[in-house]
Order: C-alpha cells, then structure tokens, then sequence
C-alpha cells in the first residue's frame, strides 16, 4: 500500500516537472521604421542638388540624365539651386588596359593511372580602366565628421574660462565626404576548346562587353554614393523582421495565452511602417505589453524554469518598446532582463541600441521613426 502510494506520488511529481517544462523559441513579426541620419537636417531645409560630370565613353552606355536620376536622398526635395546637401558625381575615360590567355590541361588515366588522353581549355579576359570620384557637401555637425584642427580649437575653446558659460552651440559646418570607385574591371570568357573561337568571340562581342562592364561599374558606384549620402543626411524607409522569445511547451500552462499573443503581435505589426504613426498600434498592442509585465512577478524564485520564464518576458517588453520608439521603457526591461541573470547580453545590446536611439531622436527632435 505504502509502495503504491510512494509509487503514485512520485509519478505525480514527474507529470508536474514535466508541465512546468519551459522550451523557448523565436516567433517574427514585421518592423517597419525610419533610419535616422547622422546629421539632423530641419524639415523646412531637406533640399539636394546633383551634378553629374560625365566623360563621352561612360555617356554612350550609360547617359548623364539616367545617372542623375539614379541619385537620391531620401526625405529630400529635388532642387537646382542652392541645395542643403550638393552631390557630385564625375566618370572619366574608359580604356582598354590588356588582354590575357589562360589554359586549363584536363587529363583521363586509365585504372593503373596512365595519362590516355589530354584536353586543353583556353579562356580570355580582357581588362579595363575606370575613373572616377563622388562628392557630399552638406553641413555636419557631428564631432567624427570634423578635422583634427577643427576638433583642436574646440577643445580650446571650451577650456577658455571666459567662454565656459557661454553658449557652446556653434553653426553648422560645411563638410565634403568624398570617394573614389574602383580602378579596374575585366571580362573571362567561358572555357573553349580552340584558342581562336576565345579569340573571335572576344572581337565580335567586344562593344557589348565594354557596355556592360561600364554599366556596372556606374551602377555599383550609384549604390555607394547613395548609401553614403544617405547615411549622412536621408531619412530611409526600413521593412527588418523581428523576433520575440514564445513559449514553446505545449504542457506548460501558459503555452495557449503564449500563442494568442503572439499571433496578436504577428498580426498587429503588419501596420507598422516608417511612413505611419504608431500612436494607434501601441494601443492596440498594450493588453499584450500588460501579460508579459504580470509574466515578470508570476514565475519567482530561482529555479531556472521561472528564470526562462521571465527572461522571456523582459526580453518581449524590452524589444516591443524599442521598435514602439519608447527607449526609456526599453532600456528599463534590459536593466531588469540584465539582473534577471538569464542571458544577460541580450540586455546589455538593447541597452546600447535604446540609449542610442534616445540621443538619435533627441537630435532629429522627434518623438518616433514613424511620421507621415
């Protein structure tokens, strides 16, 4: 009797421990936000020029007018004149440098790894010569941007004791942000059999490969001018894909609420976008907020189960507010994530990411990345 007591209530237990089972796994849901610059630019002044100089061999497979449209910032107006931000592009010659043969000697053995038989392949590349450089004129602010003498004097001035009770806000400096592109770009034929049909394919598509490897080389240039011009000043639209920490133990009590939420933030966060005030969906999304903040004193204690558990819930609050652009209420939850003692990096990232993200905001004087 007593064995089968005993027996009874130790089955009992392990059902138990295994209902409390807490597995946790990532569930997405969609981000959308504005990339803040690293220069604030007053809404009233986000203008920018372009000027496109371009040589005759770049123009004939690549036309200025195309490149100058090419070339954007975005939250920025289009202007001819007198542009907060000026963009300047040159291409110069394109020239044929050389061309080089390389062979490739197939060989069959046999089984007793005799050679049998031999096969030579030949391929050409042909190579050419680029040049070409961008400018970003535009006003900084930002103390990486500016010259060691620059930095200097304004140490200078801050330990002058006359001035120390003086305004420290200067105007805008005008800065240039340049580059070169690339020098080189070259053309491999397949592999032929026959050194002349290499040779003859070389010569019959020779205009068309030229073309091609201009129009690369524009287009690739493009892509960096633009991210580098709007890493600057552009306020760029961004769709990411995120993830909370779900519970993922069907026997665990709050797996069905779990997934209720879930599927609520999955649902919800289709409206968010960059170009959209989130006002309503932080709203919408606070019965959520409210579930995982009464997970944070539901599951005490240090059994590491309870631990997981709340390590979750930190973790979901910390990122829902920072994507919400509440840095203050992130960088709490990471705090708590942090002495929670469960994966403290995760904490230790958003409070770097939140306290970034407050002096961003501050900077642009914005409330949130989501503005119509």
């Amino acid at each position: 009797m007593i064995y089968a007591i005993l027996t009874a209530a130790l089955v009992s237990v392990a059902f138990g421990t295994q209902a409390q089972k807490v597995d946790l796994d990532r569930f997405y849901f969609d981000a959308g936000y504005l990339i803040l610059p690293k220069e604030y630019t007053p809404a009233d002044h986000r203008t920018f020029g372009v000027r496109v100089l371009c040589s005759p061999s770049v123009a004939s497979a690549f036309p200025e007018s195309a490149i100058y449209e090419k070339i954007g910032l975005s939250g920025f107006q289009r202007v001819e004149n007198n542009p907060a931000v000026g963009i300047t592009v040159e291409f110069g010659n394109v020239r044929f440098e050389k061309s080089e043969t390389k062979t490739r000697v197939e060989e069959k053995k046999d089984k007793d790894g005799k050679v049998t038989s031999q096969t030579t392949y030949y391929t050409m590349t042909v190579r050419y010569s680029f040049s070409g450089n961008y400018k970003i004129i535009g006003a900084r602010t930002d103390e990486k941007s500016l010259s060691r003498k620059e930095k200097e004097k304004s140490k200078d001035l801050q330990n002058n004791r006359f001035l120390q009770a003086a305004s420290q806000t200067d105007p805008a400096k005008s800065v240039t942000t340049s580059g070169y592109f690339p020098y080189e770009l070259s053309y491999t034929t397949i592999e032929y059999k026959n050194l002349a049909d290499a040779r003859r394919y070389i010569e019959q598509n020779q205009q068309t490969i030229r073309t091609d490897l201009i129009t690369k080389y524009v287009t690739d240039a493009l892509v960096r001018v633009n991210e580098d011009a709007n890493r600057w000043y552009g306020y760029v639209p961004t769709q990411t894909r995120e993830f909370l920490w779900i519970l993922d133990s069907k026997s665990h009590p709050e797996y069905p609420i779990q997934q209720e939420a879930i599927k609520a933030v999955k649902e919800l966060s289709k409206r968010m976008a960059a170009t959209q005030p989130i006002d309503q969906l932080a709203r919408d999304l606070q019965p959520v907020l409210d579930y995982f903040q009464e997970l944070k004193t539901k599951y005490p204690g240090l059994d590491k189960r309870n631990q997981k558990m709340r390590y979750s819930a930190f973790y979901n609050l910390m990122v829902l507010n920072y994507f919400l652009d509440r840095p203050d209420q992130a960088m709490e939850e990471a705090d708590g994530l942090i002495k929670n003692g469960y994966d403290t990096k995760d904490g230790e990232k958003y409070l770097g990411w939140s306290e970034e993200l407050k002096q961003m905001l501050a900077k642009h004087q914005m409330d949130s990345r989501h503005v119509q």
